[in-house]
């Protein structure tokens, strides 16, 4: 094979991987780009409190924060007379902030939670919220 010809493969195939790298930089800038634009999940206006929040959970696995705090905030709007939805959406909320280093706004939300506890109807509540807002308040000392 005479040196021209073999010039003009390699460049060929030089060329052919080029594209192939930009090609694999432009899907993956795409994918990147998707993921950083989150769509808001649609919550029905017939969904239960369970469904919206194992819809919640559902977004908190993938840790998709942004929706599952939506969703929480949903539950908040459509139930603000059930003290126990409103609490562990409060608390849920504030525990997202927490995760994602936000000390302040979790702080917050969590001493929010214990504001419940001093209400008339602190009795009735469950204590499961009362705990894990103590638990995260001693660990943003």
């Amino acid at each position: 094979m005479d040196r021209e010809k073999t010039r003009r493969i390699h460049s060929a195939v030089n060329h052919s991987r080029g594209n192939r790298r930009f090609s694999a930089l432009a899907v993956l800038i795409f994918i990147l780009a998707m993921s950083c634009a989150t769509r808001l999940p649609v919550i029905p206006d017939d969904f239960s409190a369970s469904q919206i929040i194992q819809k919640a959970q559902e977004r908190s696995d993938v840790y998709d924060w942004k929706s599952a705090q939506y969703c929480y905030r949903v539950l908040l709007e459509r139930y603000p007379d059930n003290p126990e939805l409103v609490l562990e959406a409060t608390y849920e909320i504030a525990f997202i902030e927490y995760k994602l280093g936000h000390k302040d706004t979790a702080k917050a939300g969590m001493q929010a939670v214990l504001e419940y506890y001093k209400g008339a109807e602190a009795a009735s509540l469950p204590q499961t919220w009362k705990v894990l807002a103590e638990k995260i308040l001693a660990k943003l000392k």
